[in-house]
């Protein structure tokens, strides 16, 4: 009889085990690529952001007293601040400011400012290229992008045969395309005569000392312009086109300066306008941006650290005609109302908008890629929801003379910062360490606020008053909203649903719901044209399902081909009568309050109770 029970308890051991090694190796959700929830609005209500704000709080005053080489506070100064486009806070959700004590307490004669705060100018280096590509957008769109930059350019469409003969020693311009330009993928040399040219910069004894020849002032691959005198717009091409190319055209990201440069030249001869008033015109005063300036602005409105007059910060020095690719000057206030517009596609059409906020091409290093001219940062939030989740950071950095910049965009969320930065002895890599230590903090806040948010609207049981409901829940650990006991006319949808998608009975069916960025908003006593009903005053969000099998073994480390992370493949798989089993309709009132839900395939409205 003992031993009779010591197997049957063996037995429930060995059963209770196998149950836990499928809970702890049972793959993770799969979402869709972009938001798993709506943006987060109320961001004062959020006890998520508000302990994020407080630890952010402590963290800078600790740093602004660290005058280690990894921060120098002492003779580093910088404005911050992060921004929302939610409509229900104020825009900014934190801001901070720190002038240098060495350079608040020096006798400034340079006529810049004493103390920083979040009107103050710092210079932009590249950063300056968002402006560039949001100036084309906001006057052509992008509709010439896959167009050879040869057709607005003459001196390149005289180059382009070159290359069929010496494609080592010639770009082909004549496969450059403007949108290559824009993202990085041109394959043409990185400056001319400026940044990098060691001719510009030392003299031929130093030059010779360093292991270099001596040249000719006759050899024509000599520059005789840009660091000064600034080349113009022949002696720029004379000479750019002496240039070996570094990549075939669209072969891999090459970071080129000289592909802005003539990205203005081609809108100036579409638009028969000079640059800067283009820009001016469709970027600088639409959006107010008054302490903005594409060349350089009065030095009272700046912060110029170090002596004398801002030779040495290389505050007043310019660019010349390769202005648009880092000449610039601006605020943190008004980088930040910049990544607002662009989030918000107040100048652009949002599906343009889409199109510009997606990368270009891959880099070599796995959570990176390149955009228009974006840096992309794929940032894995997998420890924080149990699944494959992604956030796609958006971002463009800077960096002349004594000054650094960054602007980084989350558009999942609704939610950028903006970095400027300004030391006579800058530390390696200083902007993108600020973005870290507001990353930090911030992204797991963010996705807790719009987790909860969501289980604000959108949790509860829902129901037709009869043998079809639903529930709908969050959870911490997970993307997306729940649906648990999902019945439809007395059938369990829930096991059905992934029957149905996976082609297989599933262990654990789980669905999780998403956001589509569609919505419709309803006119009171307006017939919906699919169901025949009145509508109510409010609006009509779409959702996606994803069924899964979280029984599935996670492939942990990934396969080399094979991926358990598939979702974008089986989206509406499944169809009843033409409507997807995987969309989902809530219908929301003018106050936000959710009222019901309706699945498309089933045609079923159930009330939220």
């Amino acid at each position: 009889m003992l031993s009779h029970f010591t197997t049957h308890l063996s037995l429930l051991s060995v059963l209770l085990l196998l149950f836990l090694a499928t809970l702890t190796t049972a793959a993770p959700n799969c979402p869709p690529l972009g938001p798993v929830f709506e943006k987060p609005r109320n961001f004062k209500s959020s006890a998520a952001i508000r302990s994020a704000i407080a630890n952010l709080t402590e963290t800078f005053r600790a740093r602004d007293v660290d005058n280690s080489a990894a921060v120098r506070a002492n003779i580093t100064s910088y404005s911050l601040e992060v921004f929302s486009i939610s409509n229900g806070d104020d825009q900014v959700v934190f801001s901070w400011d720190h002038t240098a004590p060495a350079h608040a307490s020096s006798n400034i004669t340079n006529g810049g400012v004493k103390r920083t705060d979040t009107d103050t100018v710092y210079r932009l280096g590249s950063l300056t290229k968002i402006f560039t590509v949001y100036t084309w957008l906001a006057q052509d769109g992008d509709a010439k992008w896959n167009e050879p930059i040869t057709k607005y350019v003459p001196e390149l469409a005289k180059a382009a045969d070159k290359a069929k003969e010496d494609p080592v020693g010639n770009v082909a311009w004549g496969e450059v395309t403007v949108g290559s330009l824009a993202g990085q993928l041109s394959g043409a040399v990185r400056d001319y005569g400026l940044m990098g040219e060691l001719t510009q910069t030392v003299d031929q004894n130093t030059a010779v000392q360093l292991g270099f020849p001596a040249l000719n002032s006759s050899d024509p691959t000599l520059p005789k312009c840009g660091v000064w005198p600034h080349c113009n717009r022949t002696e720029f091409f004379s000479g750019l086109l002496q240039v070996y190319p570094s990549y075939a055209p669209f072969t891999t990201p090459a970071y080129t300066n000289t592909g802005f440069q003539i990205l203005a030249y081609a809108l100036e001869s579409i638009k028969g306008k000079p640059f800067q008033q283009l820009m001016e015109e469709s970027i600088l005063r639409p959006l107010n941006l008054s302490h903005t300036f594409y060349s350089k602005p009065s030095s009272s409105l700046g912060i110029i650290p170090g002596p004398g007059s801002g030779a040495d910060a290389q505050w007043d020095y310019q660019l010349g005609d390769e202005n648009p690719a880092g000449n610039m000057y601006s605020s943190v206030r008004d980088i930040s109302a910049l990544g607002r517009s662009i989030m918000r596609s107040t100048l652009l059409p949002p599906v343009l908008t889409n199109r510009w906020l997606k990368p270009a091409a891959l880099t070599s290093e796995p959570n990176a890629g390149v955009g228009y001219p974006w840096g992309i940062r794929r940032i894995l939030l997998s420890s924080i929801t149990n699944g494959k989740r992604v956030v796609d950071a958006y971002n463009k950095a800077g960096r002349i003379g004594y000054y650094n910049s960054l602007l980084n965009l989350l558009p999942d969320y609704g939610v950028g910062f903006s970095v400027l930065i300004a030391s006579p002895n800058l530390p390696a890599n200083a902007n993108f360490n600020l973005a870290d230590v507001l990353g930090e903090q911030l992204l797991p806040a963010l996705e807790e606020a719009a987790r909860t948010q969501a289980q604000e609207t959108y949790g509860g049981t829902y129901s037709n008053g009869g043998n079809s409901s639903l529930k709908i829940t969050t959870q911490p650990d997970r993307p997306g909203l729940g649906i648990e006991n999902w019945v439809s006319n007395g059938t369990d949808m829930q096991y059905v649903s992934v029957v149905l998608a996976a082609g297989y009975s599933p262990v654990s069916p789980s669905i999780r719901l998403y956001p589509t960025g569609l919505e419709t908003a309803i006119i009171p006593g307006e017939v919906d044209r699919k169901n025949g009903r009145k509508a109510m005053n409010g609006k009509r969000v779409a959702y996606k399902a994803v069924f899964e099998d979280l029984n599935v073994p996670a492939r942990n480390p990934p396969s080399m081909f094979s991926t358990d992370c598939g979702s974008w493949v089986s989206l509406t798989g499944v169809t009843y009568g033409s409507m997807p089993l995987d969309q989902f309709f809530f219908e929301l009132d003018g106050s936000g309050r959710v009222v019901s839900v309706e699945n498309a395939a089933l045609r079923m409205v159930m009330r939220k109770e």
